[in-house]
């Protein structure tokens, strides 16, 4: 994946400007975050999850090229608005990310204008990590059109003792390990979370 960026050309003509409070909609029926056209080439972020602090906004190419890094500092119903103004023609893909949550969507632009694709949206929490016994977890998920998330299991050098793909309750017995702090490490795309689990 390419690693440069364009946000000498683009970043200062996307300018973020937090609007006032949008109306309430229901968490669960909702994206948690939705993307809505609002101008020629202007993009709305609603925000539907409640205290999500600070998200990290990346905008790729679809060649993988960052063209725009950005944070949020948000709360449910605050929405913020994106000028794409710079963007030339083509397909991207919007994420927004935290330690706890991670969603992505495709937008494009055609003929100067913006077009979301409702359908590509995706999203992921960090899974719940549950202790069901000594030794033994389970782990739960609450994911939005996400097929595959891989997990992993490392002990605190790194070192990597599994490796596979979470299905919706996924039972860990961990009574193998020595004693000591383990990671587990969930991964979607490009995005990674951590949890920690001590083994007694």
């Amino acid at each position: 994946m390419k690693k440069i960026t364009m946000l000498s050309t683009v970043f200062a003509a996307m300018m973020l400007a937090t609007a006032g409070t949008a109306s309430a909609e229901t968490h669960l029926l909702t994206k948690d975050v939705k993307l809505v056209k609002r101008d020629t080439k202007k993009v709305e972020v609603k925000i539907n999850q409640p205290n999500v602090g600070v998200l990290d906004v990346v905008i790729k190419d679809i060649d993988g090229v960052v063209v725009h890094e950005g944070i949020f500092e948000v709360n449910e119903g605050v929405s913020t608005q994106l000028n794409l103004n710079a963007l030339p023609n083509g397909e991207y893909v919007m994420s927004c990310s935290n330690n706890n949550f991670w969603s992505a969507q495709t937008l494009s632009i055609k003929n100067g204008s913006v077009e979301i694709d409702e359908n590509s949206y995706k999203e992921a929490v960090l899974p719940k990590v549950e202790a069901i016994g000594v030794n033994r977890f389970e782990v739960s998920t609450s994911n939005k059109n996400v097929a595959d998330m891989s997990v992993a299991i490392t002990d605190l050098a790194g070192t990597s003792i599994y490796n596979s793909y979470l299905s919706a309750g996924s039972r860990f017995n961990l009574s193998h390990l020595p004693a000591g702090e383990y990671a587990f490490e969930f991964t979607v795309a490009d995005k990674s979370f951590k949890k920690f689990v001590k083994v007694k």
